[in-house]
């Protein structure tokens, strides 16, 4: 009587036949930005990017997200969670009502780094109207925004 393949080798089978589509959901298209400056940079316009996307409703914006990223804006002393993936960054955008951005360069030395790990920069989001900057942290993983955190503050500007 021949033996009886366990129930395992046709889940090991599956895997490896499915295995392969799964990975390429994960893979890392920044493999070219080896330099810290680079990469901050890099994901700084990104950052930017995702809200310009985001404001104007562009499906792009998928892309660059990841269904689960999740995206709060705190106020006063009140945090907001404000939704996941797409609808998260949308409403973000919307919140913000930012008309100009700004973020600070890498002026240290550059150091090489992973580029597909888990990464964090900081952009300002500003609506000058309402004299609010919003600073907003967002993690990226393989390039894609896996959060936003932020919080909107009033600001003055003046000459000196």
């Amino acid at each position: 009587m021949p033996k009886r393949k366990g129930p395992w080798l046709v889940s090991l089978g599956l895997l490896l036949m499915v295995g392969p589509a799964f990975a390429g959901a994960s893979e890392c298209a920044l493999s070219n930005l080896s330099g810290e400056g680079d990469l901050h940079s890099f994901l700084s316009r990104r950052a930017v990017e995702v809200i310009k996307l985001a404001a104007k409703g562009d499906q792009k914006l998928s892309a660059l997200i990841d269904p689960s990223a999740s995206f709060d804006l705190g106020s006063g002393d009140v945090g907001r969670p404000l939704g996941i993936g797409v609808d998260g960054a949308r409403a973000l955008a919307h919140e913000m009502n930012a008309d100009t951005y700004r973020f600070v360069g890498w002026d240290a030395m550059s150091m090489p780094v992973d580029p597909c790990s888990r990464q964090k920069v900081e952009v300002e989001f500003i609506y000058s109207p309402g004299k609010q900057v919003s600073i907003v942290e967002f993690t990226f993983e393989a390039g894609r925004v896996v959060s936003a955190k932020g919080w909107m503050r009033s600001f003055e500007t003046g000459g000196l």
